[in-house]
């Protein structure tokens, strides 16, 4: 009874917000997508925690806790330092000032006008358009199908009762509402993260922190002999087979975010750059809280599971945490995880269909198609793609679990991959140019989706060099290519905001037709 009371509550309490926030949402593009730019630190820093820690943290928790035991905690660590530390404090003011400098308000217009170049506002929103209709899907199809198999709750149903209530709220209130609603997902994912913390370490299998990890090194398996002293050795006691897949695992889920649009656009929405290093501590301390804490159960997975046979029993990996805790926890504390999932799910998907809204609609459509429309029929068309790529992303997770869930981690690779090296060398590097940073994402996608498809990669170690190739080849190409007028440049880096726009520079009339283009 308490998983549906709880449930109810979250569901009215999404609802009103959703409604309240229609008025904050109507004032044209910025007013939907960014919020008028009026968000403090602390709400956006929630919104930014519980948009990137997905419910699929909790469900691979598992799987790496099963390869590499105590060894996972590299993950959580790469979370929060080379995600979240990261983009905060290094590229999270900058990106802020240049947003409004610039005037714009996605990642691919800010490309498009940080080079100059059309390229990245028409190629980003195909990019979008493609990999994040299945992405969002693929969330969609993991949490429902977690549903079903942990928490009894039928798969469509779960499905169908994600997508009406994120729909409804998006459609209504927009980036005010879910940044909003956010700050209370925040709140029950650390609650929830704590308790998951709190019963895994009590559990009669685990037997506390010290015991836990003395039973985890006892482990041996027909399959891999003594695996028990590489789970329980900081370095995986040097197995290179162990290391090579736990390093770019970390690499995709902790570098790679940095060039998630939805992810990006966070800062954009901020009200004032000086108060980002307040919303980065905040962050910092809210994700190494919660991501530490679900990662634990799967840390301790091999006592419950020692072998692929248990495995193969329980359903397969993306099970075994949820499963763990149904088994350890109360109903009452259960219902809090359960809250903690359906929270971090329905912030992702926020995230995602926000995104797909903006690069469709604000991108392509108001970019190209219809250039002067009004603000009223901006909010209007916003709304109404956040619903279709919403109905999009339901249609295909109904289709096929097993082959929605193999795009994951591709569309991941791919989206990254574009964005990831031109957005932070175009806020880092003044001599990042144009030609340098075209090359940089079109190694980046193509890494992502080539090496899987044609040459059988995985697409985790594609993701991998999707990455690392284009930190080498933006600033390779960058030194012998052409670079930019230098006040064009003084004036995208400058932090003076008294002036914004392209338009109101004062240049040279061949750069300031360029600019304008």
């Amino acid at each position: 009874m308490s998983k549906y009371l709880f449930l109810a509550a979250y569901v009215i309490f999404v609802l009103v917000v959703g409604i309240k926030s229609k008025k904050e949402s109507s004032g044209g593009g910025e007013a939907y997508l960014l919020g008028g730019r009026s968000l403090g630190p602390v709400i956006t820093s929630f919104s930014f925690a519980a948009t990137y820690i997905s419910g699929v943290c909790l469900v691979n928790a598992g799987m790496i806790g099963w390869k590499w035991g105590i060894g996972a905690i590299y993950n959580a660590i790469g979370n929060v330092l080379l995600s979240i530390m990261f983009m905060w404090l290094i590229l999270g003011r900058k990106s802020r000032i240049m947003s409004e400098k610039l005037a714009v308000q996605t990642l691919p217009d800010f490309l498009r006008v940080r080079y100059n170049s059309e390229f990245f506002k028409i190629a980003g929103s195909v990019i979008i358009f493609v990999f994040m209709v299945p992405y969002t899907a693929t969330v969609f199809s993991s949490l429902s199908y977690l549903f079903e198999s942990v928490f009894g709750l039928p798969y469509r149903f779960s499905l169908l009762a994600m997508a009406t209530l994120g729909a409804f709220y998006l459609a209504i209130g927009g980036y005010k509402a879910a940044a909003k609603i956010d700050v209370a997902q925040g709140a029950i994912m650390l609650v929830g993260g704590l308790v998951i913390l709190f019963f895994t370490l009590k559990s009669d299998v685990v037997g506390g922190l010290s015991e836990g990890i003395a039973r985890l090194s006892s482990i041996v398996t027909p399959e891999e002999g003594a695996i028990g002293e590489k789970l329980v050795s900081w370095n995986l006691d040097g197995s290179w087979t162990l290391l090579s897949g736990l390093i770019p695992f970390v690499l995709m889920t902790s570098f790679a975010p940095n060039g998630l649009p939805q992810l990006v656009s966070k800062f954009f929405a901020m009200k004032d750059p000086k108060q980002v290093k307040i919303g980065g501590i905040v962050c910092t301390i809210l994700g190494l809280l919660i991501i530490t804490s679900v990662h634990v159960p799967g840390y301790f997975v091999r006592l419950f599971y020692p072998d692929q046979a248990a495995v193969d029993a329980a359903g397969g990996f993306n099970v075994l945490v949820p499963q763990i805790l149904a088994k350890i926890m109360p109903d009452f504390f259960l219902s809090i995880v359960l809250l903690l999932v359906l929270s971090a799910s329905m912030s992702t998907l926020a995230g995602l269909v926000l995104t797909s809204s903006a690069a469709l609609g604000m991108d392509f459509i108001k970019g190209y198609v219809k250039k002067d429309m009004k603000e009223e029929k901006v909010t209007l068309l916003m709304r109404v793609l956040s619903i279709v790529f919403v109905i999009l992303a339901v249609a295909l997770a109904l289709m096929n679990l097993g082959a929605v869930s193999k795009l994951q981690s591709l569309a991941w690779g791919a989206m990254s991959g574009f964005f990831l090296t031109p957005y932070m060398y175009g806020v880092l590097w003044k001599g990042t140019t144009k030609i340098g940073a075209m090359a940089g994402g079109i190694v980046g996608v193509a890494c992502a989706v080539i090496l899987p498809l044609a040459f059988k990669m995985s697409t985790i170690n594609a993701c991998f060099f999707a990455l690392l190739v284009p930190i080498v080849v933006v600033p390779l190409v960058s030194l012998v290519t052409p670079k930019f007028d230098k006040k064009l440049i003084d004036f995208v880096y400058s932090t003076d905001m008294s002036v914004t726009g392209y338009e109101n520079i004062a240049l040279e009339p061949e750069t300031q037709k360029s600019a304008q283009n």
